[in-house]
């Protein structure tokens, strides 16, 4: 990753379903009967990194129908998932996602989110829009100190009144490029703002495997087990309902 572009998303958009590796919720959901047809209405989401080895790239989020998919355990990623896990870049998901079908709106932050005790703040908030038919949300963003893993949830009911919905993301292998855990592998943001130094060089080595949970880290390499790895969900996601002005 050269630079974050602070554009928008990625998405695979069709038939796929949405039983793919995602979040837990940890409040329950509203009846839909507070929620109107053919209203438009905004939500405030907030993404904190739970990680103190983790940076992470601007964050992808977009509000969508139940038949997009963002990403699929079992499936090949997308280009621009492929994309975001590897460089942290949203270009070529936004423009495959710009007026896509079931794809309500898509909003992409400008800046990373940080680690626990890291440069910045460790957590974004950003507004989005949906309605009644497209109320799911989804999000991705890179965990920077890695070859190809990312974070994020695909296909999480907005919540549909004043109770937030909470849900938990895991850490992710987009399966596109090869873990050699090499400096010359890994971005050069994941030493400015991750807990090591170096220079990094942003180099690739392709594999065509699919998204699956991500393995962690073997060290003693550029990445190591104590600095970069976690335990547990990465992320939290909590979405709130924006009461109407």
């Amino acid at each position: 990753m050269k630079a974050f572009a602070p554009l928008a998303l990625v998405a695979l958009v069709g038939a796929c379903s949405v039983d793919q590796p995602s979040a837990p919720l940890t409040s329950d959901i509203a009846p839909a009967a507070d929620i109107s047809a053919g209203s438009v209405y905004s939500y405030d989401v907030t993404i904190t990194n739970l990680t103190t080895g983790q940076p992470m790239s601007p964050a992808i989020i977009i509000t969508h129908g139940p038949r997009v998919s963002l990403f699929a355990g079992g499936k090949p990623a997308s280009q621009g998932i492929k994309e975001i896990a590897e460089d942290g870049n949203p270009a070529t998901a936004h423009a495959m996602l710009s007026g896509a079908p079931g794809v309500f709106e898509a909003v992409a932050t400008g800046a990373p989110i940080h680690r626990i005790g890291g440069p910045g703040p460790n957590l974004l908030t950003a507004r989005i829009s949906g309605d009644r038919e497209k109320r799911f949300l989804s999000f991705a963003t890179m965990l920077i100190c890695s070859n190809d893993g990312f974070t994020g949830v695909s296909g999480v009911a907005l919540p549909t009144n004043a109770t937030p919905v909470t849900a938990y993301a895991y850490a992710y292998d987009s399966g596109t490029e090869r873990n050699t855990e090499a400096d010359g592998d890994i971005v050069p943001p994941c030493f400015g703002i991750g807990p090591t130094t170096g220079m990094g060089g942003g180099g690739h080595r392709g594999e065509q495997l699919k998204v699956r949970m991500h393995p962690g880290f073997d060290g003693p390499r550029a990445l190591s087990p104590m600095l970069h790895g976690w335990s547990g969900p990465v992320a939290m996601v909590s979405i709130q309902l924006v009461p109407a002005s």
